[in-house]
């Protein structure tokens, strides 16, 4: 019963025909662009906050909620000027396009290691030897010490910025990036309706903003939301932590309230070369995932138990498999039962669709038959934009270093992880969930082996699963894009805003970003700059690439090794039949398909609190109190945001050199 109630509360998410309008547009670009060069601020110059650490990072919920208490001013004062639930939620959406670009999401480490290998290149480290007559240079900056040298040493006094010195590698990089940004969109499009009106997701993270933005278009001047106690009281019960901890700034005799605090403080130990367990309670992931259904909750964590479990008893009894001198150790193959199970959901999610896919099919190729068969962008056109981006990111591999057959391997790994991690993060409100394999360069090199790679092979693997190409685990403008079609694909006016607006808020944001690191890199001198894209990764990145040249352990195929990656994939395949054929079976693969992933290993006690309150809840006052609670939930992360961000305008007014840990992992 919850479940059929879930999914008609994503359904309202919707229901209703919107106004896309101008001024929303542009407010959604500008607040971009802003995020990015707040969240680059905060992090590489003030330290106190890394802002991007998951699908809805916290660089886009600040200035959202910034948002809502101007709005609640306007509506109060000037109504004429107030915006619409339309117009923010437009704001966002565009804003969640952009929101994992910035500072450890992305552009920090496109910073810091498209500018390093001619810096840093030295006799001992052989980049120069190994690596630089195969090195893409065409998507790299100029060499010359007016670009490089005061970039991490800073300008001279009255010199000006090398602007041009770094045109051609952002052009490649805005194209390659945009290029997958349409994929995305185009792949949205060519599922949307298949999950909303055949599978029926949730779309929790579509639903969180609708709830906060309903009353705005309503008599009282401030939405019944923010004057409900049940939701002030999941406010304040996590804002009274931050109140008294910022308070904790100028009175350091209080002590410090750590509930809150980063998971290594959380860690329990439970045995000798055993995984720990990190207690860690994130009330963004506890309010988020309420309304995620509950097989899917008890899945996460049970599922990660299990997975420390096996990753310590192989540990302890030296269990590996392979070939000798190149065998899967335990959490390799953890990682590779896990990828089996991605790719099954992937594959069980175009089977799903199959008939729809037909259906699109025929529509894209015969034309419309009747009105709404098509998608927000026609059918065809999105199957021909998918195609052309598609070529276009293949080429840029190939361009990059890889061969054409590891090219094509490398563009399918790389959407399978992308496309499941965006279903079912619209699926389960889960934010942290991050592809396995990443985009499928370790996999490749795990199955395939590396004997048979040549040097440009190791460097455009390198640059390709780097957190240079496309952002890292974080991953941009994918996971929205479901949630943008469905709070926008039933909107009657303004219709053609829906799909320029991703691109416009992905443009905007991206350039604002990388723009914003060159000039910090040339004001304060990149090696002086925070986070480890100018400090560690950068350097790390092309040692890798010298150690898999150079080293005399390359791997072959090894048959044992895609054993364990098909076994992983029998097995999601056994939970899935469970799940439709048992009605109580409680356990869903999709906690399988993650098991080893940061995100489950961090939050997986978060979620087990959300799975117990709302097995409790349901248990004692059904779907009523279920409902009821609700606010409660939101509430927690409303508190937690309104939290951050007074924290760090403290820290900007008083503490700018020495900035107060907040938020992170």
């Amino acid at each position: 019963m919850a479940v059929i109630r879930q999914a008609e509360q994503a359904e309202q998410a919707s229901a209703n025909p919107r106004r896309i309008t101008s001024r929303a547009v542009f407010w959604g670009m500008a607040t971009g662009v802003f995020l990015n060069v707040y969240s680059d601020y905060t992090g590489m110059i003030l330290g106190s906050a890394s802002l991007v650490k998951s699908q809805l990072p916290m660089a886009m919920l600040l200035p959202f909620v910034a948002w809502l208490a101007i709005n609640l001013v306007l509506k109060i004062c000037l109504p004429r000027l107030a915006f619409s639930s339309a117009e923010l939620l437009m704001i966002y959406s565009m804003s969640w396009v952009v929101g994992t670009v910035s500072a450890s999401g992305w552009t920090t480490y496109w910073g810091g290691i498209l500018s390093s290998p001619v810096y840093y290149a030295s006799p001992e480290n052989r980049w120069e030897e190994l690596l630089f007559d195969v090195m893409p240079w065409w998507c790299l900056p100029q060499t010359s010490t007016e670009v490089i040298r005061t970039f991490y040493e800073g300008l001279p006094d009255g010199a000006s910025i090398p602007w041009g010195g770094w045109a051609a590698s952002l052009y490649w990089w805005f194209t390659i990036s945009m290029a997958l940004v349409v994929a995305g969109l185009c792949i949205s499009v060519l599922f949307q309706k298949q999950w909303e009106e055949a599978e029926r997701l949730t779309f929790p993270l579509a639903v969180f903003p609708v709830a906060l933005t309903e009353g705005f278009d309503e008599a009282p001047r401030i939405p019944s939301i923010f004057r409900d106690k049940v939701f002030l009281a999941g406010f304040g019960l996590v804002f009274g932590v931050f109140a008294w901890n910022m308070a904790g700034y100028f009175m350091r005799e209080l002590p410090r309230i750590s509930i809150f605090d980063g998971y290594l403080t959380k860690e329990v130990t439970i045995a000798r070369m055993f995984p720990s367990i990190y207690l860690r309670v994130l009330p963004p992931v506890i309010g988020l995932t309420y309304l995620c259904n509950l097989d899917v909750l008890l899945s996460f964590w049970v599922f990660r138990l299990i997975a420390i479990f096996k990753e310590g008893l192989m540990a302890r009894v030296g269990f590996a498999v392979g070939y000798t001198g190149q065998q899967a150790e335990a959490s390799e193959i953890l990682n590779l039962e896990s990828h089996g199970a991605l790719v099954f959901l992937a594959l069980w999610s175009v089977w799903t669709a199959r008939y729809h896919l037909k259906r699109v099919w025929a529509v894209a190729v015969e034309g419309v038959r009747k009105e709404g068969d098509d998608g927000v962008i026609p059918y065809r056109y999105a199957l021909v934009c998918l195609a052309a981006a598609t070529l276009y990111v293949l080429g840029c591999l190939v361009a990059l270093g890889l061969s054409f057959h590891l090219a094509i391997f490398h563009v399918v790994l790389m959407y399978v992880a992308y496309f499941t991690v965006t279903k079912y993060t619209a699926a389960s409100g889960f934010s942290y969930l991050f592809p396995v394999g990443g985009k499928g360069g370790s996999i490749l090199q795990s199955l395939m082996g590396t004997a048979e790679l040549t040097r440009a092979n190791f460097v455009g693997l390198g640059l390709i699963n780097s957190s240079v190409f496309f952002g890292n685990s974080r991953i941009p403008a994918w996971p929205s894009l479901p949630h943008h079609l469905r709070l926008f694909g039933g909107v009657e006016q303004g219709r053609r805003w829906v799909p320029w607006a991703v691109i416009l808020a992905f443009a905007t944001g991206f350039l604002g970003s990388c723009l914003f690191i060159i000039y910090l890199g040339y004001e304060h001198a990149g090696q002086n700059l925070g986070l480890s894209g100018f400090s560690v990764t950068n350097r790390a990145t092309y040692d890798r690439m010298v150690a898999a040249i150079v080293g005399s352990d390359k791997t072959i195929f090894d048959p044992a090794k895609l054993t364990v990656w098909v076994l992983g994939g029998l097995i999601a395949a056994l939970l899935m039949q469970m799940c439709n054929r048992i009605p109580w079976w409680p356990l869903h693969p999709l906690g399988l398909a993650f098991q080893t992933q940061s995100g489950s290993r961090v939050y997986a006690f978060s979620m087990f609190l959300t799975w117990a309150a709302k097995h409790i809840i349901l248990r004692i006052g059904g779907i009523g109190l279920y409902e009821r609670a609700r606010p409660f939930f939101f509430g927690l992360v409303i508190g937690y945001v309104v939290g951050l961000g007074c924290s760090s305008i403290l820290d900007m007014t008083w503490f700018p050199d020495d900035g107060h840990w907040v938020h992170g992992w």
